[in-house]
């Protein structure tokens, strides 16, 4: 039994559905990387964070609160360019998803398609998102 029989066929779509493999697992690379830092920025457990980063509401929930309300407790140190870029990567993957899920017909074929280009335009939303000024020093996020 083939894998994936429409990935040798159909190059384009092949490519696709690696381009959407990798993003989904430099994602956990980058929410692994994230919970680590922030978990030792607010000396709390690297394994919870990573589950509550995980998770889409936790996710949604932590963008919420440090973001748009800005009323998170402050970090012991503030956070360095990586771990911004780590944030955006992962409010892209979830951004893309929920784009995706909207703009695209319940097919997972087309859902494959449209994750690297909706990825690359999330990407650059939640990167402007993320090391915006107005994010606040309480964060520690600012650019």
């Amino acid at each position: 039994m083939q894998f994936a029989p429409f990935a040798g066929e159909q190059p384009f779509v092949g490519a696709a559905f690696a381009l959407s493999v990798a993003i989904i697992l430099g994602n956990l690379i980058a929410l692994g990387y994230w919970a680590r830092a922030e978990a030792s920025a607010r000396n709390g457990s690297t394994l919870w964070t990573f589950l509550f980063l995980y998770t889409g509401f936790g996710l949604v929930y932590y963008v919420w609160v440090r973001y748009v309300r800005n009323d998170w407790e402050p970090r012991t140190e503030p956070a360095d360019r990586r771990e911004r870029v780590v944030t955006a990567y992962s409010l892209a993957v979830l951004l893309a998803f929920v784009v995706g899920a909207f703009v695209t017909p319940p097919d997972p074929m087309m859902q494959v398609l449209a994750l690297p280009p909706l990825f690359v335009v999330s990407f650059v939303v939640s990167y402007l998102f993320v090391t915006r000024g107005s994010v606040g020093d309480s964060g520690g996020t600012a650019a």
